[in-house]
């Protein structure tokens, strides 16, 4: 009968202990959660994103372009994609700017590539990024995904303007 005086508290305590990280742990009640299309807030955060892409880079940045190998080039632009996607695991993140776009690009045209369908692979995905239009990256993402061999990890649409934002925040500032 003492056992049962003594276990029944406690399985109580501990049952209260678990109920109370299951309300805290769940996101809902925890989250602000943003107006989902709200268009005042996807326009100031693609000004920010904008604001991003056009700020000058440090030329130590872009000078190691030069010396990479395909290999290293090739994930460079992946790491590139993940500033605009949503995938459920990415690896390694590389900031999009304007000046590193610009530099990967002339890099490139100017490399020998032991396979050239791997040089026109990177320059098509980075052509339109030099006019700072993005919408190829979950193509460009899971084209260099797929040679890889990823299997873990696909992107499936781009980001909205407040989740790259986000994105850009969480990695970069």
């Amino acid at each position: 009968m003492k056992k049962l005086r003594v276990a029944g508290p406690i399985i109580g305590i501990l049952a209260c202990i678990v109920g109370v990280y299951l309300y805290l742990s769940d996101d809902s009640g925890m989250k602000v959660t943003l107006k989902k299309n709200d268009p005042v807030a996807a326009k100031e955060a693609q000004t920010k994103i904008d604001k991003g892409f056009a700020a000058p880079v440090s030329s130590k940045v872009t000078d190691k372009y030069e010396t990479m190998s395909e290999g290293e080039l090739i994930q460079e632009v992946h790491n590139m994609t993940h500033q605009k996607v949503e995938a459920d695991k990415k690896w390694g993140a590389s900031e999009i700017t304007a000046d590193k776009v610009q530099k990967l690009n002339e890099v490139i045209q100017n490399k020998d590539f032991k396979n050239s369908s791997n040089k026109q692979m990177l320059l098509q995905i980075l052509e339109p990024w030099t006019r700072q239009d993005f919408s190829n990256s979950v193509s460009a993402h899971n084209k260099i995904w797929s040679y890889q061999n990823g299997n873990i990890g696909k992107a499936t649409r781009l980001l909205t303007p407040q989740e790259e934002l986000d994105y850009i925040e969480d990695e970069f500032r």
